[in-house]
């Protein structure tokens, strides 16, 4: 996923000179060929996510589009600060990236787990928020968010995931129907798509039969989507490699308490 990242960047920062890339002492083996190509428009800031936040913020102030690269716990939580100030209050062109999230640097223990910035992001305004389940949805995620003029988030894994779509989404804005059944209705979102659709299908083989929709866009939220389902469905599930507070299954609970859909 994060290969489909950079290339997709790469692509883009070919076409329009406008963009510029920071990020935060996450150049080596990730990097290089960009920084070669784009020498002018790369700036690795090192360890100074505060910094890069405010940085990127005078960038895109200065009207350039800006995507600020670092780990998933640190560019969302160590510098919150400055991305709520400098960037979402002032409704800013940068998009935030945030690479290794979840657990997937277990091994380097809790401060490296991303485990609350899906619920951290979502409280910002003007703030979007992204988490692609493989790199076709990432590819379609970061052709949307250079369309954008306001800020956002997207949730990366570093491994690549297995690949779930044979063609490009029509869609990342609404949630993408993968099955459809009548025993309950999954929203996935991230990291975990492969693993729900090898759970649904085999469900199936058990003649279990479910609606599994991804939702790479977890803010704002496919409310037209969750309301139908949880209309017609008894149960609703939600699958994410985030705490249960304040992640998607805190998002859709907020849609149908609020709607009193059930």
């Amino acid at each position: 996923m994060r290969t489909a990242f950079l290339q997709s960047l790469t692509t883009l920062m070919e076409q329009d000179k406008n963009i510029v890339t920071i990020t935060a002492d996450m150049g080596f083996s990730v990097f290089e060929e960009m920084q070669q190509k784009f020498p002018t428009r790369f700036i690795n800031t090192g360890v100074t996510e505060q910094s890069s936040a405010s940085i990127a913020a005078g960038l895109a102030l200065s009207g350039m589009k800006v995507f600020f690269y670092a780990q998933a716990p640190f560019i969302t939580m160590r510098c919150f600060e400055q991305v709520r100030l400098d960037i979402a209050y002032n409704n800013l062109d940068v998009t935030i990236v945030g690479a290794s999230s979840g657990f997937y640097s277990n091994q380097l223990g809790v401060s490296h787990f991303a485990l609350e910035d899906i619920a951290l992001m979502r409280l910002l305004p003007n703030m979007s928020v992204f988490a692609p389940g493989d790199s076709v949805e990432m590819q379609g995620v970061m052709k949307y968010v250079y369309k954008r003029k306001s800020p956002s988030y997207i949730r990366v894994t570093k491994a690549g995931s297995p690949v779930v779509y044979a063609k490009p989404v029509s869609s990342v804005s609404t949630a993408i129907e993968l099955f459809s059944g009548d025993e309950a209705t999954v929203f996935v979102t991230g990291s975990l798509l492969p693993v729900a659709k090898k759970v649904a299908e085999n469900l199936q083989k058990k003649n279990i039969t479910i609606s599994l929709f991804s939702v790479p866009q977890i803010k704002p939220l496919d409310e037209k989507t969750i309301l139908r389902e949880a209309k017609k469905m008894k149960k609703i599930i939600t699958i994410e490699d985030h705490y249960i507070t304040g992640g998607l299954g805190s998002a859709v609970s907020e849609v149908i308490a609020a709607s009193n859909a059930q």
